[in-house]
């Protein structure tokens, strides 16, 4: 008995060192899943097919850069290995995308993403699993603050609150500004950059005197612009996609309604224009620009270039290079983390980048383990004397 009892404790112990083992095993490997002595495999999650496919771009423009990465020589021995999942910005494609990536691809990170509503969607399936995840181009603050239990999300550009009061600060910049109409749609994709432009707007003395929702998927705004033809506001506020954006642009013309409006990093001058096909009906917009220059200004240059090598079909707008800055942090962040790269570190180095300047954004990139939004301010871009131009202020150059 004292012999079995000898054995049994034995193999109580061993089958308990093994399970630490087993457990050791799987801690390591979900560090260092994704990758290989030779590739760190990225998962690039956005809208390249549907009616916000234009949204794309911005994960265009981060897929060349890390190709450019690669023919540089990679990073510390290791080149990207990048898979692309399309979620078309909607949210039941964007779970799908996400798990085939996090599951089946095991991917090391996922970088990307447009469209809020879907990466909000994604959230629970993506932020449990602790892979780094850095948010390239979605907006809606509540994505990466408060930040996430496992501390791995990230925004790398300006989410509504900067953006939201980029635009509340250049409406309330036109001399004479009072009364301010909305056009939004309801989703908290909007109240993202509404709801800190509004307190900006009244902070600053300035009144809201119309609300108007126009929806996802509306086709006309009769309603609207008539509705804003009485009211007659100094400025409107246009929290909308940029479908709708032209939607609202195109019915505004028609009816004679010559009244600024103010939109969102849904939009771009350059894509709203080609939608429209009338230079007349982008006349009075103003969008926000992440940039330091227009979209091919000399500043721009270098990354227009790395876009167009690598995919020489592109047409270069203002979202082709938004989501590449949040690319050169990743890849410095890569780059300290050294040769015996896990997620631990990778995330770690990505906190430890301070006042980044990316050469590309008109913010610089800051991350702490408290305060994942990296980005806290934008410029604006309008149409004057018929040329995209980059705005501080109203009539003020960047």
């Amino acid at each position: 008995r004292g012999n079995m009892n000898s054995r049994i404790k034995k193999s109580i112990v061993a089958f308990a060192v093994m399970g630490v083992l087993s457990m050791v095993g799987a801690a390591s490997a979900d560090e260092t899943t994704g990758l290989t002595d030779t590739t760190i495999k990225v998962g690039v999650m956005g809208p390249f097919t549907g009616n916000a496919s234009s949204y794309s771009k911005t994960q265009i423009g981060l897929m060349a850069y890390f190709k450019h990465i690669n023919d540089q020589g990679g990073i510390n021995g290791r080149k990207f290995d990048i898979i692309q999942e399309d979620t078309a910005c909607a949210p039941a494609k964007g779970i799908a995308a996400a798990k085939k990536l996090v599951h089946q691809d095991k991917v090391f990170y996922l970088h990307g993403n447009s469209c809020s509503g879907v990466a909000m969607a994604v959230k629970p399936t993506v932020a449990p699993t602790g892979i780094p995840w850095i948010i390239a181009h979605a907006v809606n603050p509540k994505i990466t603050m408060p930040v996430n239990e496992k501390k791995s999300i990230f925004h790398g550009v300006p989410a509504g609150p900067a953006y939201g009061s980029t635009m509340g600060k250049f409406v309330m910049s036109k001399p004479g500004v009072k009364r301010i109409a909305m056009v939004t749609h309801t989703n908290d994709w909007a109240k993202a950059y509404c709801d800190p432009a509004i307190e900006v707007i009244k902070a600053s003395g300035g009144e809201i005197i119309e609300t108007l929702s126009l929806e996802r998927g509306q086709t006309d705004a009769t309603a609207q612009v008539l509705k804003l033809k009485k009211a007659k506001p100094d400025f409107i506020l246009g929290c909308l996609y940029e479908a709708e954006t032209v939607i609202f642009l195109r019915d505004a013309k028609k009816y004679g309604v010559r009244i600024p409006v103010m939109g969102t990093a849904g939009t771009d001058l350059e894509n709203t224009l080609e939608r429209l096909g009338d230079p007349d009906a982008v006349k009075d917009y103003y969008v926000l620009h992440a940039f330091v220059d227009k979209v091919d200004g000399p500043k721009m240059k270098k990354w227009n270039d790395i876009i167009l090598k690598y995919y020489p079909n592109e047409t270069i707008t203002g979202f082709s290079a938004v989501s590449m800055a949040s690319g050169v942090a990743a890849v410095n962040a890569l780059k300290a983390a050294g040769r015996d790269l896990t997620r631990s570190k990778f995330i770690a180095e990505l906190d430890n980048i301070k006042g980044l300047k990316t050469g590309i954004l008109a913010c610089d990139i800051t991350w702490s383990s408290t305060d994942r939004h990296g980005c806290k301010k934008s410029a604006v871009a309008g149409f004057i004397d018929g040329k995209p131009t980059v705005l501080s202020a109203w009539e003020k150059p960047w």
